[in-house]
């Protein structure tokens, strides 16, 4: 019970340690503002019966643009629904933050107990990935909250994998639900970890069947349930992850995230940025000289040279004893290389060096930036604290907790503070439509249908309008993903009107309920032929076949997931009464 609580506590410290600034009124400076508005067009449009979200009808200076079918959606449904149960907006984003690191610490906690089989650990593990320098830099430096979230997700994924084998319902569910968060919350991190997380699976199945006590049929066993775990997780995720992939085409984001500022090639590492702690809260710049940190941290490092010195000892032990073929099948020692593999490719992965690669898988340039595989690299680092609870115990180990516990705690603590905090943040966090499509529009204009003519845009003046003859509308439905208007005149010969919306796959124009077809206009709006004596006119926001059978495919495995709860808690479900 003792032990328990001085987990219990230790981890709140963690989470303290990283979360501190969260407590202080108002809200901090950080370059990524736009999460009080995200969340306020996600609950406009859950209110007015969009689901799943994709159209949000304020963005894209509003003319509206399918913000939801490729940004990170799951945090912003979690911060809908604090919002919409009357919790202020600020409020709301603060604690995604919070929700945010308290996930990560206890992830990374249960993956470190779960590898190292010790409660020790899983608090090193836990401190050193939750406490990482390039945490501090998402969250109070970028506020990259779905980045943040992203590396939530991660240890849970790997949890999932290293449970499989004691455990496999957990380690089954365990993957499925870090997958799902990790795919919802930011599909660039699935992208960088994705080869990462299939290494370290491999590595982890390989060093358990190692062991004596390894079977063939059980190694089988995990890798189907495994698989069948990630197959079920993109299948969660698939309203999202296919028509976000499928249908960017329509869009015009290559145009404003490929090139420019976020060419990738201007972003590469320098290895002395590893070992630099001198911190700063600006943008990233081509060169060593950025004025943000790259810090691996100092616990961290110390960590590696002790994980080192530990596989060095336990190899000349081996080899000393004449069995070389050990060397090679030694569960430890396998375990420990994979673990510098995974740390070592995405550290490299951020570097110069691996530019022929970046150029050779051409999906890579959406990451923008290299550093960003310092999330994958940040839990390398943090699992090679819990090295030498695989070679030690004891005394020994319990020195080794305190000291690098304390390192951790209080080297990186100083960088979980924004540079500016502001007591008043209305002018930047607020949930007016108006404000909204005139401020907020040009600062998030990736997703903006093709087209729109974003040269001296200017939000609407009308909602619809009649282009070759004079007529006026009264509207009887108007949301962001549907209107319907009655027409006070009667139309005497076929008119054109004209939808303030900006044309995208799924808009539908009906006359009088009768579907009908539109084209885009000049400025890329909706245009529709009317035809005489036409009364009523609507517009709605409907699915395409990808979005569609995205959507059934989600349901499908939806279904799938409660029927395998069902099968394993039967029992429970289909217990029959003895008398």
């Amino acid at each position: 019970m003792k032990r328990k609580i001085l987990v219990f506590f230790t981890l709140c410290l963690i989470i303290l340690g990283s979360s501190w600034a969260l407590l202080k009124p108002g809200m901090f400076k950080v370059h990524d503002f736009i999460h009080g508005v995200r969340i306020a067009e996600m609950t406009r449009a859950l209110q007015e019966g969009q689901f799943p979200v994709r159209w949000t009808e304020n963005f894209g200076f509003g003319f509206g643009m399918p913000l939801y079918e490729f940004y990170a959606p799951l945090p912003y449904y979690v911060g809908s629904f604090f919002y919409s149960n009357g919790i202020p907006l600020v409020t709301s984003v603060k604690l995604l933050f919070l929700l945010c690191t308290i996930g990560t610490a206890l992830g990374a906690y249960q993956l470190g107990k779960s590898l190292f089989a010790h409660k020790a650990a899983g608090i090193l593990v836990s401190a050193a990935y939750t406490l990482a320098p390039y945490r501090a830099l998402n969250l109070f430096v970028r506020g990259a909250l779905s980045e943040a979230w992203g590396m939530m997700a991660l240890p849970w994924i790997l949890y999932g994998i290293v449970e499989s084998k004691s455990n496999k319902w957990r380690g089954f569910y365990a993957t499925v639900f870090g997958s799902v968060i990790l795919l919802l919350s930011h599909n660039l991190t699935a992208l960088i970890a994705a080869p990462f997380i299939i290494f370290f699976a491999i590595g982890v199945l390989l060093a358990d069947h190692f062991t004596k006590s390894g079977k063939s049929e059980d190694f089988i066993l995990r890798i189907g349930s495994l698989g069948g775990a990630a197959v079920l997780s993109l299948g969660l995720s698939a309203f999202y992850v296919f028509p976000a992939f499928l249908e960017k085409s329509y869009t015009q984001i290559e145009a404003t995230i490929l090139s420019g500022y976020f060419d990738f090639s201007l972003h590469f590492l320098y290895i002395r940025q590893f070992f630099s702690a001198n911190w700063g809260y600006g943008g990233s710049e081509w060169g060593p000289g950025d004025p943000i940190s790259f810090y691996l941290g100092t616990g961290q490092l110390i960590a590696v040279v002790i994980a080192l010195g530990y596989f060095a000892w336990n190899s000349a032990r081996i080899i000393k004893k004449k069995k070389m073929g050990n060397l090679v099948s030694d569960k430890k020692s396998f375990l420990v290389v994979t673990l510098f593999a995974v740390t070592i490719g995405a550290l490299f992965m951020s570097l110069q060096r691996s530019i022929s690669i970046w150029r050779g898988i051409e999906i890579l340039s959406y990451i923008q930036f290299p550093w960003r595989y310092l999330s994958v690299a940040s839990l390398g680092l943090a699992l090679l604290t819990g090295v030498p609870f695989l070679f030690v115990k004891g005394r020994q180990t319990r020195m080794y907790l305190v000291v690098l516990y304390l390192i951790l705690q209080t080297s990186t603590v100083a960088y979980f503070q924004p540079e500016e905090q502001y007591l008043d943040a209305s002018g930047l966090y607020y949930d007016n439509p108006t404000r909204v499509a005139a401020h907020m529009s040009d600062i998030l204009p990736d997703y903006i249908p093709l087209g729109v003519n974003l040269d001296g845009i200017q939000p609407p003046d009308f909602t619809v309008k009649c282009v070759t003859i004079a007529c006026s509308m009264h509207p009887l439905v108007e949301r962001g993903h549907e209107r319907l208007y009655t027409i006070d005149q009667k139309i005497t010969e076929p008119t054109v009107i004209e939808f303030a919306i900006a044309d995208y796959p799924g808009w539908i124009v009906f006359a009088d309920a009768v579907a009908v077809a539109h084209s885009q206009s000049k400025s890329g709006t909706i245009l529709a032929t009317l035809p005489a004596g036409t009364q009523q006119v609507g517009i709605q926001f409907q699915g395409t076949q990808v979005r569609d059978v995205s959507d059934i495919v989600s349901l499908i495995s939806v279904v799938t997931l409660a029927g395998l709860y069902m099968i394993q808690h039967r029992a429970s479900f289909f217990r029959k009464e003895v008398v």
